[in-house]
């Protein structure tokens, strides 16, 4: 009869064992998630260069998407035999100025599209400043509030940047506020962010618990309000 083996096991091996794994499993798993976060932000994030700049606050991207910068507006430039705005052509040089050479960092998670299927977002260079902000400490473009822009951190930057842009005397605001027309008085919408001179039929039509009076074009845009398409006070090129 052959000899049975008994096997004596050692109760301390299993839990030296669980010991020794379980930190380095963890360790693992960690990297792991490090690894496919960094894979997903990477896939998340479009560098593309610049092809044209329409405006101040548009560009065509290589692929020949349009680019609206998010939160602002500029004055218009001359376009299809339709007169420009004041400080319009500027505006377009100076954000040539920023992104001409230069790749854009767009994140596809934040960028929308409005109506006129432009896309629309925060453009970054690749030293991470963003062009939607130094547009506007500038001086070369003003806050456009929508409603479909959600991200308030980046809203109260850019009416921190405004109001110093203001204050500070940059880019079109000198002439602006002391425009012909810079103290006709003003009525906005509360909802829309948009204000109208007071004479504007548009303006009019405001309910009462929407709307709000302002003295001056500066004490508008201080408050964060967009001039209104209709009647809008801005001057013209010719400064009318």
């Amino acid at each position: 009869m052959s000899p049975s083996l008994n096997v004596i096991a050692n109760p301390k091996a299993t839990p030296r064992v669980a010991f020794f794994f379980g930190p380095l499993l963890r360790v693992l798993v960690v990297a792991l998630v490090l690894v496919f976060s960094a894979q997903g932000a990477v896939a998340q994030t479009w560098r593309v260069g610049v092809q044209a700049v329409l405006d101040g606050d548009t560009v065509i991207l290589d692929g020949g998407e349009r680019l609206r910068l998010r939160g602002i507006d500029a004055p218009e430039v001359s376009r299809k035999g339709r007169s420009g705005q004041y400080y319009g052509a500027e505006s377009g040089k100076i954000l040539t100025a920023f992104v001409s050479g230069q790749d854009l960092v767009l994140d596809r998670r934040e960028l929308g599209t409005d109506r006129y299927g432009r896309l629309v977002g925060v453009a970054q260079l690749a030293d991470g400043r963003q062009v939607n902000l130094l547009m506007i400490e500038a001086g070369a473009a003003f806050v456009y509030p929508h409603s479909s822009d959600k991200d308030r951190r980046l809203a109260s930057a850019l009416l921190a940047a405004q109001n110093a842009a203001m204050e500070q005397g940059r880019g079109f605001w000198p002439g602006l506020i002391s425009s012909p027309r810079a103290r006709d008085g003003f009525v906005g919408t509360k909802n829309s962010k948009r204000f109208h001179v007071l004479s504007c039929a548009q303006g009019r039509t405001i309910r009462a618990a929407n709307r709000v009076y302002f003295s001056s074009l500066r004490d508008a845009f201080a408050a964060g309000y967009a001039p209104a398409r209709e009647c809008t006070p801005w001057p013209t090129e010719s400064g009318r």
